[in-house]
């Protein structure tokens, strides 16, 4: 599971990978009739491949053979037994006779008493045995089983929802480098067409070369730019295309885009109390620590009486055409009144149980944690984000009047094209913003445990718009 500090690395790792990419790489080729998938569509996708969740799913089915494994403890075990056995033990041979059914009274004789000769016993037989009373031990075992059963359940539901966080992050990624470069594009193809005027006045000795030169290199830095943005659209693709398990080359279009409006936050006591109420990694080491609990008193009563019922069903034989047959029934009942191993298993339950309570406690510990720092993160981010949004404003209007400016000869070339960078990197803020947003909302919802199906049905719903 992803806790504390381990999260964190975790999906700071992913976005790191979704960031980089080398400035050479093509832009995505999308067929033009390709409807598009939604985070929804990829979140199904990645739930079919995710690897982690199918090892959650296969230790879940262990779960549940271990159950039923236990209940079949209850319930008679019945075999079948052939033995074949030759001797001249007198005893054997007195009873193999009895047991066949061929004793005569020659067999009384004192020689054939002391000294007989060999015999062979082929013995068939159906017998069983089952427990009656073991001083509750299988159903304090089948307590425990069904509890180890629901904590692999509920360490299945969170990894869907991990698989949830990580699908968004990678999506996300996807819409901020497309944004970015549909914005990067605009900039340059503004920047060319002022360069281009640049230059003829230039030829012509109307601006100072300087500026133009200058333009030009500010030039280079957007161009650059879209190349970075180009490689890194297709990165963000090929990405979350590992995560649902496709080709990387596959390609298709995110449909989906940044909510204008962030969401209301509560108070961190609510987030918590909600954590510690539906977290269901926290749950289920409840269920874990229910269950030691159970394995600790079962270890120490396991000296407690214990009672078996048996029966068989003989049949006898010397030449396989005669025999005698026989049967058997019977309760057998046993108590440790000295086993030396018992204190060393109730030691080592005990142990056990405290370990996994100590787990608990610096689970709900690592909850709070990360639901402060990312609470205060969220809370930045939404005091920024209308911040932002003015400055993104008031750098559009700039660079518009920048242009009227230039034109009117009143500001260099240099200015003008320094002013549009200006203006996409205050938008590339804006954007990158915007993904925290949702990022961080979405992740106070998968700490507090809220991420379920309806929460990713939401998500999608506002990145739908």
């Amino acid at each position: 599971m992803l806790t504390g500090k381990k999260a964190s690395a975790f999906f700071a790792a992913i976005f790191f990978m979704i960031q980089v990419a080398s400035a050479d790489t093509a832009s995505v080729p999308v067929p033009a009739s390709d409807p598009g998938m939604t985070f929804l569509d990829c979140y199904e996708k990645v739930l079919r491949y995710y690897p982690a969740l199918r090892k959650r799913y296969e230790r879940l089915e262990q779960a549940k053979a271990g159950r039923n494994l236990v209940i079949s403890e209850l319930f008679p075990k019945i075999r079948g037994v052939y033995e074949m056995q030759t001797s001249d033990d007198p005893v054997f041979v007195f009873g193999s006779l009895l047991r066949q059914e061929s004793f005569t009274s020659n067999n009384f004789a004192l020689p054939a008493l002391n000294t007989p000769r060999h015999r062979t016993n082929h013995r068939f037989g159906i017998e069983g045995d089952m427990l009656l009373f073991d001083s509750f031990n299988t159903i304090s075992k089948i307590r425990e089983a069904r509890r180890l059963v629901k904590s692999a359940d509920l360490e299945a539901d969170f990894t869907e929802m991990e698989a949830a966080i990580v699908t968004l992050e990678s999506y996300l990624g996807i819409l901020l480098a497309n944004t970015l470069y549909n914005v990067a594009v605009e900039v340059k193809r503004a920047s060319d067409k002022d360069l281009q005027q640049a230059k003829d006045l230039n030829d012509k000795g109307m601006i100072l070369g300087a500026d133009y030169y200058a333009a030009k290199v500010i030039a280079a830095g957007i161009e650059r730019e879209v190349n970075r943005l180009s490689a890194l659209r297709k990165t963000s693709y090929m990405l979350m295309n590992i995560l649902m398990g496709e080709s990387p080359e596959m390609t298709w279009n995110a449909v989906g885009k940044f909510p204008e409006t962030a969401q209301d936050k509560s108070a961190l006591e609510a987030w918590l109390a909600q954590a510690y109420q539906k977290r269901q990694d926290l749950a289920a080491l409840d269920q874990m620590l229910d269950a030691q609990g159970i394995e600790r008193t079962r270890r120490k009563t396991s000296f407690l009486p214990k009672v078996y019922g048996f029966a068989s069903l003989d049949e006898n034989s010397h030449d396989w055409h005669t025999g005698g047959r026989g049967f058997s029934i019977g309760m057998k009942g046993t108590m440790d009144f000295f086993d030396p191993g018992l204190p060393g298993r109730v030691k080592d339950a005990n142990a056990k149980y405290k370990a996994l309570k100590a787990d608990r406690d610096a689970l709900r510990d690592a909850i709070a944690r990360d639901l402060v720092g990312e609470l205060a993160r969220y809370e930045t981010a939404t005091l920024d984000a209308p911040v932002m949004k003015g400055a993104c404003a008031d750098a559009k209007e700039a660079s518009e009047l920048t242009a009227k400016l230039y034109q009117e000869g009143r500001k260099s070339i240099a200015d003008l094209l320094e002013m549009r960078r200006a203006y996409f990197e205050t938008s590339a803020g804006r954007e990158n913003l915007r993904l925290a947003l949702e990022l961080q909302y979405a992740k106070l919802l998968f700490l507090s445990g809220q991420l379920t199906e309806d929460g990713i049905r939401q998500v999608n719903a506002r990145l739908k718009g």
